[in-house]
């Protein structure tokens, strides 16, 4: 029997970064090693984690070298393909649709080329629940397009969805969870095999995502390896007085909050403990961490210590005269609590998570001690730690891996790849002119190619609106003439409930609805149909669109759709694109709704993933929008608010949701800025330097420039700022000037902060201080004397409503700061550029 080869895909991977994910899957390839090497291990991480630091190839090298293979996924940018090079330019647009996309179709790329390389498909290729990042690959597989013969396995790590769950009240509501958390249900939604530690976690994931009937035959519970480093050397003695120790991330539902109260609690019970409550760990975000901090009494700070930055060694050093308490609301596994116990130290463990509940591992008063999850149970467990000894660690025996249990694997769900494609009607609409008549049927004309219309296997209908068009006029003759049908409809446009029973009415069984302004990919309805004869639960298909420049008609960007995302759907339009394949019966369930306009369609599909129907949305372009049909509104808070009410309704809740103000979806508002010049830019105020730095202020309003001076200075960056509004801020453009001809040039640049960003951190970040999540920032653009120029941020990820604007200056190498006054005399706030 030929080994099975499984690749792994993943963001973190041991040594490098102390992930648990990371570790786990460095433990599998050692684990692999120990049996004899019975499967063939793969890698794919992407190009971020090799530029992590700056030995990571050598280090990852040296550490698999033998045990596994690690493949990089490819630049977009670098790929020949269009859909690459369009979602390329994501990367400037940080948390939107297309940028998820843009993750997902790198790695499907990436598990390409593994493939190629390896000469052979793989068997097995595993995501982590986590990230969204398999739902490009889980969109080829359906459509027939990729891995047709390989399971594809989700393991249940933690996915953000169930992360923020038990965070509740910590999150900004907002677009991008809608799209993060859709693409995290896709994969577990679809996945051939879903792989849990614990009973009681995988129950509690299936229940929160509602996929108890998909999982029935599809999930099954492995225990991993888990393996000491050799540094790692058991406690041989308990020292007194006994320290205690939280060494999770710092991280809301990690708990560290209730680490620190219980300790107070302890403390204030027995203020003669000698021993140290200690939280070593790391953490990303700082108001956070400052508030931790700030449960500590002053009397305690002494006791209650934060210790970042430690080596190995030093957390060694520390877990060995420590109690480790591991409270948090909800883990997968914990590596962490097990490898404490070989390591023979007590461990605490809150009783509500399920990882640690009624399990087959942990044993309460034998293993471990389990407290109720609360201050005071923590608090009480701590002093019962004291005088108790586990009488055995934890289990940690592995189960064999089901990558070596092909009698495990599910049956795969039988493939109707042999099946007949269905016949198809192409039905064209929209037309409201001759001039559009034309300009619609010369993009059909390309179908003809990809259909059967002279056997009669597939059949195309124009639908002319008598407003405009007669029956006997020459459009209807070119129709006619090409063996095709015109169908005259009422009025000036047909109302979508007569157009849904238009297609109830079809013999094919399925439906190209190919609306005005789109043009048919290559390719697309070839892939489309196939799909479907796949998939007889597939009712829509589609693709990605792409829009070009209405001047130059190149590749402009991508529209990306989500497909099954039904969180999303409640609030964006980018559910399914109006050029799409359909099954007839469809409408019948999921009416079109006159109710909606023109918006008739969007609303449609909205419905359709909040009502659980199968969509398909391919990893390739579908069709080419009309430059002049891009900026086409695509919903409104009037369509997201009516959804979002009829959801409630349908789920029974006594609220009305109507009085949500929905989140600013793409699309919504009107098409231009939020323009501050003149005196609205009177308010900016020199946040730096601080103090009185020269005898003139460094910013300052210019009356006769009409907007706001900030004037660099030597060895400084000078920054003005202006609070921003109370709605989130997609991308900002600053018009500036340099109002000056004797100088020798001044760079700017523009910055958005959250409003509780620190000025420091800004600092830092400015200076190269690494990435932020908080502050996003703008190229430095150089002004020469007497110049203007527009600097432009996306600030979509980043913006969460009142936020600090910043307009910032510094000079060039080697330059002087006389003269240098540089003017933002107009700064410009978008806020339905939401995507790219």
């Amino acid at each position: 029997m030929p080994k099975p080869a499984i690749c792994f895909v993943t963001n973190e991977l041991y040594p490098l970064g102390p992930g648990g994910i990371g570790r786990m899957l460095h433990n599998f390839a050692r684990h692999n090693e120990a049996m004899g090497c019975p499967a063939e291990i793969h890698f794919l991480v992407p190009p971020e984690l090799l530029a992590s630091r700056p030995d990571a190839s050598m280090l990852l090298a040296g550490t698999f070298d033998g045990l596994a293979q690690v493949h990089v996924c490819p630049d977009l940018a670098s790929r020949p393909d269009l859909t690459a090079q369009l979602l390329a330019r994501a990367g400037a647009h940080p948390w939107t649709l297309e940028w998820h996309q843009a993750q997902s179709y790198r790695y499907y790329q990436g598990l390409l080329a593994a493939e190629r390389r390896r000469g052979a498909p793989f068997d097995i290729i595993e995501f982590p629940d986590f990230g969204g990042w398999a739902v490009a690959s889980i969109e080829a597989k359906r459509a027939g397009l990729a891995f047709t013969q390989t399971l594809i396995a989700a393991r249940i790590h933690s996915t953000q969805g169930v992360i923020y769950r038990a965070e509740r009240f910590t999150h900004h509501p907002g677009h991008s969870l809608g799209i993060f958390f859709d693409a995290e249900r896709h994969l577990l939604a679809h996945a051939d095999l879903v792989v849990g530690h614990e009973r009681a976690v995988l129950a509690f994931n299936e229940d929160h995502y509602g996929l108890a009937e998909r999982w029935r035959g599809r999930s099954l519970l492995e225990f991993p390896p888990i393996l000491l480093d050799d540094g790692d050397r058991p406690v041989q003695a308990e020292r007194k007085p006994a320290d205690f120790i939280f060494s999770s991330r710092l991280q809301p539902f990690k708990r560290p909050d209730l680490f620190i109260r219980a300790a107070v609690l302890f403390l204030e019970n027995h203020p003669d403990h000698e021993g140290c409550f200690r939280l070593v760990s790391y953490g990303w975000d700082e108001a956070y961490i400052a508030g931790l901090r700030a449960l500590v009494p002053e009397a305690l700070r002494e006791k209650i210590l934060f210790v970042f930055g430690a080596s190995a060694a030093e957390r060694e050093s520390h877990l060995a005269r420590s109690i480790v308490v591991v409270p948090s609301d909800y883990e997968s596994l914990c590596l962490f609590a097990f490898e404490a116990s070989r390591m023979d130290c007590k461990v605490i463990l809150n009783g509500r998570c399920p990882a640690f509940g009624e399990t087959s591992r942990w044993r309460d008063g034998e293993n471990c001690l389990l407290f109720d999850g609360s201050v005071a149970g923590l608090a009480a467990a701590m002093e019962k730690a004291l005088g108790w000894a586990p009488s055995a660690p934890a289990s940690v025996t592995p189960d064999t891996p089901y990558w070596l249990r092909p009698a495990s694997w599910p049956v795969p769900r039988s493939a109707a790849a042999a099946k007949e494609r269905p016949g198809v009607t192409v039905v064209c609409h929209g037309v409201r002119s001759p001039a559009e008549f034309e300009r619609h049927f010369d993009t059909v004309l390309h179908l003809d190619a990809e259909l059967d219309v002279a056997g009669g296997r597939d059949a195309v209908h124009v639908l002319l609106p008598r407003g405009h068009f007669a029956p006997d006029g020459p459009e209807a003759r070119r129709v006619e003439a090409r063996g095709w049908q015109a169908m005259f409809t009422s009025g000036k446009s047909e109302c979508p409930e007569m157009l849904a029973r238009r297609l109830a009415a079809l013999e094919r069984e399925a439906v190209l609805l190919y609306p005005f302004g789109f043009e048919a990919a290559p390719g697309f309805l070839a892939h489309a149909l196939n799909a479907m004869a796949r998939d007889a639960e597939l009712a829509l298909v589609c693709g990605h669109v792409e829009l070009v420049d209405p001047h130059t008609a190149r590749s402009d960007y991508l529209r990306a759709y989500a497909g099954e995302a039904p969180s999303m759907a409640l609030v964006s339009s980018r559910i399914a694109s109006p050029f799409c394949l359909l099954r007839r019966d469809l409408p019948a369930r999921v009416p079109f709704d006159p109710r909606a306009g023109d918006l008739w369609f969007e609303v449609f599909a909205r419905e359709c993933a909040l009502k659980g129907e199968g969509i398909l949305v391919m990893p390739v372009i579908a069709a080419t929008m009309d430059a002049f049909l891009a900026g086409r509104r695509e919903t409104t808070k009037k369509i997201s608010g009516g959804l979002t009410d009829a959801a409630g309704i349908a789920a029974g809740l006594p609220a009305r949701l109507l009085s949500l103000d929905p989140v600013q979806p793409p699309g919504d508002g009107p098409d231009r800025p939020l323009a501050l010049h003149g005196e609205q830019l009177r308010p900016v105020s020199r946040v730096h330097p601080p103090g009185r730095v020269r005898e003139w202020e460094p910013v300052q309003w210019h009356g006769g420039a009409q907007g706001i001076v900030v004037h660099p200075l030597a060895g400084e960056v000078t920054i003005g700022e202006l609070r921003g509004p109370h709605r989130r801020v997609g991308r900002i453009v600053a018009h500036v000037r340099n109002l000056n001809e004797n100088n020798g040039g001044v760079e700017a640049a523009v910055a958005l902060a959250r409003g509780n960003a620190e000025t420091q951190r800004i600092l830092a970040h400015l200076n190269g201080g690494g990435a932020a999540d908080d502050i996003a920032l703008s190229a430095w653009q150089t002004v020469g004397p007497g110049r203007q120029a527009l600097i432009e941020l996306s600030a979509y990820g980043t913006s969460r409503g009142n936020d600090r604007l910043l307009l910032i200056t510094r000079l060039p190498p080697r330059g002087e700061e006389s003269d240098c006054h540089l003017a933002f005399e107009r700064v410009e706030l978008w806020f339905n550029e939401n995507t790219l």
